[in-house]
């Protein structure tokens, strides 16, 4: 499709500032995921540490200590849960601007 000059340095210009979103978009991705790698690594080993202290006998005093352990053990589980759902949902925008780049393109080429 034959475009004018004028018009090809537009989409030349869209498709520019388009890349840089993407790479800022991959970027952000990559914190994202570190991030979320972070602390998907500290709710294990905070769910290992729980583990190892609800498995024992307990005294009377601890029967609290425990309780609020397992909630807390189900809050880290939900977060983890939660964490995964942003995971997919930035995965699934970065894959939208990668295509709409990729459209970009073709109009441009």
């Amino acid at each position: 499709m034959p475009v004018s000059g004028r018009r090809h340095q537009a989409l030349q210009a869209d498709l520019a500032q388009l890349l840089k979103d993407n790479a800022a978009l991959i970027v952000e991705l990559r914190e994202v995921t570190a991030e979320r790698d972070a602390a998907r690594d500290a709710v294990r080993g905070l769910a290992d540490r729980n583990r190892d202290l609800i498995a024992r006998p307990l005294t009377k005093g601890e029967s609290v200590l425990v309780r609020l352990l397992r909630q807390s053990e189900d809050a880290r589980r939900l977060l983890a849960d939660q964490l995964d759902i942003l995971q997919t949902a930035n995965e699934a925008a970065a894959r939208e601007q990668y295509d709409a780049a990729k459209a970009a393109r073709a109009v441009a080429a």
